[in-house]
């Protein structure tokens, strides 16, 4: 028989509890994974993960978040794919790019400012990138609304956008290098946790307090301040 713990309850239900987030972050990570085979599911598979692990980089508990990813699927796929392609066309215009510049040679005058420019551009794309998926599944937002403060978040804080993207890449180049059990169950999540934990940092200074209580932060703000008085 199972000895009950010092609240009545069973070690092995508390162990459980323990355990159901840890299970949560892998077969997230196993969603989008399987989810995106298909290619054109990767922008809706994407919301739906940043959807799902920004609880957790808010602070808060996460309500059911393997319900939560396929009903954030459901509610994102259109502006995420519209995302992705913009993504997708901008990012084919660097590589156009900078294969032109190749063939031109280095050599050349204009090769240099015109190399130099390319990748700065490219470098800002993934920064825009860093800030607008979190935007996406934190505010109801029309897509031109979202892009627009996208860019702004990115042009006043770049370089904390840089930062937080080489963290990430440099944990997506890290799990090639380790066993690919860690590729299939913590790769994506953990970049997803990490790239949102970092926007959320700089996304919180620009929302009122309506923006707040929507995502339910003002109940967690108003017990903190309780604590600590």
């Amino acid at each position: 028989m199972l000895e009950s713990g010092s609240n009545g309850r069973s070690p092995l239900l508390d162990w459980l509890e323990r355990l159901n987030p840890i299970a949560n972050f892998v077969l997230l990570n196993l969603f989008w994974l399987f989810g995106s085979l298909l290619i054109v599911t990767i922008p809706a598979m994407t919301a739906a993960l940043f959807a799902s692990v920004a609880p957790w980089a808010r602070g808060q508990s996460p309500n059911a978040p393997l319900s939560s990813f396929w009903t954030a699927v459901r509610r994102y796929w259109f502006k995420a794919t519209m995302m992705g392609i913009i993504d997708l066309v901008l990012g084919g215009l660097i590589v156009l790019n900078l294969l032109a510049i190749r063939g031109m040679g280095f050599e050349q005058f204009i090769a240099v400012p015109a190399f130099t420019l390319t990748v700065l551009f490219g470098v800002f794309l993934v920064v825009v990138n860093v800030y607008a998926w979190p935007l996406l599944v934190t505010l109801d937002q029309p897509l031109r609304s979202l892009l627009k403060n996208g860019l702004r978040v990115a042009l006043a804080h770049p370089f904390w956008g840089v930062l937080v993207a080489l963290v990430v890449i440099g944990i997506l180049l890290a799990s090639l290098l380790l066993p690919r059990i860690t590729f299939l169950t913590i790769s994506f999540t953990a970049a997803a946790l990490i790239t949102y934990w970092g926007a959320w940092r700089i996304m919180q200074r620009y929302l009122d307090e309506d923006d707040l209580k929507m995502l339910g932060l003002e109940q967690v703000e108003e017990s903190v301040s309780d604590e600590q008085t």
